[in-house]
């Protein structure tokens, strides 16, 4: 125990002693936080509103009055929210009389990407119960156009769900665990159903932390170590390569303490944010991000052997992994090989489920993927650092 015990306070005292260090893990957090919190327009949300383009199917002038029709159903649910409290945050659009919906999408898309418009919805022709499907139109590039997108995507689920439930497909206790979360998807950020960016992006900075931390941290002074020989001649003492990776670990753990405790202080004196980061389903799901992001940079130094090859891996992987993921911006919508590094980051379940969890934005991945995804990589990455992961290099392990 006193072995780890030194181990800890070592790795303590050079942080503490290298200012560098200390601005890149406690200080640079801040200022990111700050600045894109400035950038994507104040911590509030007072002045955020989605405009939305309702695009309805020509009517049927033959059909019977007692027919319910989907438009019917869309256009009743928009009236009781334009009619709400909430009609605050939206502004809905819709065709003039004589325009038919072909020309009124065309004169919208045109507005989407100006970025007028934040969200087009083309409402589908028939009645109940044929099946029918709603078209959204919206803008990958444009942060709130996937806000806006996500947030009526979970209204229509609402809808689809009540409607099976008037119609008896299914029951209301099949569905209650479900309809529970699309619920609060719709209301989104607590009691004033207000968006903030400033609460959008403080779990993504502290899961940044920890990927900082897990990667860079950790493979930037074991590889050092392991280079420089220090490694060896420690483990030439009674001192346990165990011992050390305890000693090692303890000083990440107490480093993402400090960090979250002081992103979590800075949101709520400079950013009017409060976040209840000490809700233990974040707590245990911070620990699990945690050991992901530990794993990853473990793998990263069993597959890698050389102290410059690691740095550059490292930057390689971390920046990509962060910028891709959703950490600091909304990523839905992209294609090709960036939508193909978004799908298989294990960050973008992470930073999906601990927004999800403290209720500031709604996970556009199921709950189920948020812990897979990472639990795949995690388990990965356990077993290559098992086989391949050596203290020493060349010599004997």
């Amino acid at each position: 125990m006193l072995a780890i015990k030194n181990i800890f306070l070592k790795h303590l005292r050079k942080q503490l002693r290298d200012r560098y260090s200390i601005f890149w893990n406690l200080v640079f957090p801040l200022v990111l936080l700050t600045i894109l919190t400035l950038i994507f327009g104040g911590q509030t949300g007072q002045d955020i509103s989605f405009d939305i383009s309702i695009a309805m199917p020509e009517i049927d002038q033959e059909s019977p009055e007692e027919t319910v029709s989907y438009a019917m159903i869309i256009e009743d649910v928009i009236r009781g929210i334009e009619a709400s409290e909430d009609s605050r945050w939206f502004q809905f659009h819709r065709q003039d009389p004589e325009q038919s919906s072909e020309e009124f999408i065309t004169q919208e898309e045109g507005f989407l990407e100006s970025g007028d418009r934040h969200l087009i919805l083309k409402i589908p022709g028939g009645s109940l119960p044929e099946p029918g499907q709603i078209e959204i139109y919206r803008q990958p590039g444009n942060q709130l156009s996937n806000i806006a997108a996500d947030v009526m995507n979970s209204i229509i689920n609402e809808i689809n769900r009540e409607i099976n439930l008037a119609e008896g497909n299914v029951s209301r206790d099949q569905l209650i665990a479900t309809t529970s979360r699309q619920i609060d998807v719709s209301l989104t950020n607590g009691e004033e159903g207000s968006f903030s960016i400033a609460e959008f992006l403080v779990p993504g900075i502290i899961l940044f932390t920890f990927l900082s931390s897990g990667i860079q941290v950790l493979v930037g002074r074991i590889s050092s170590m392991r280079a420089r020989g220090i490694l060896r001649r420690y483990f030439a003492t009674p001192l346990k390569p165990i011992q050390y990776f305890a000693g090692i670990l303890a000083f990440i753990i107490v480093l993402s303490i400090v960090q979250v405790l002081i992103i979590h202080g800075w949101s709520i004196f400079f950013l009017d944010v409060n976040l209840d980061i000490l809700n233990l389903d974040f707590i245990i799901y911070m620990v699990f991000a945690l050991i992901v992001s530990v794993s990853i940079g473990f793998m990263v130094l069993s597959l890698v052997q050389s102290r410059e090859s690691v740095g550059v891996v490292s930057q390689a992987l971390t920046y990509p992994m962060a910028f891709l993921s959703g950490i600091f911006f909304e990523v839905t919508g992209m294609t090709g090989i960036l939508g193909l590094i978004v799908v298989i980051n294990p960050m973008t379940y992470l930073v999906n489920g601990m927004r999800d969890i403290l209720g500031v934005y709604p996970s556009p991945t199921s709950d189920l993927l948020n812990l897979i995804v990472p639990a795949i990589w995690l388990i990965v990455s356990i077993v290559i650092s098992m086989v391949k992961f050596s203290w020493n290099p060349g010599g004997d392990s």
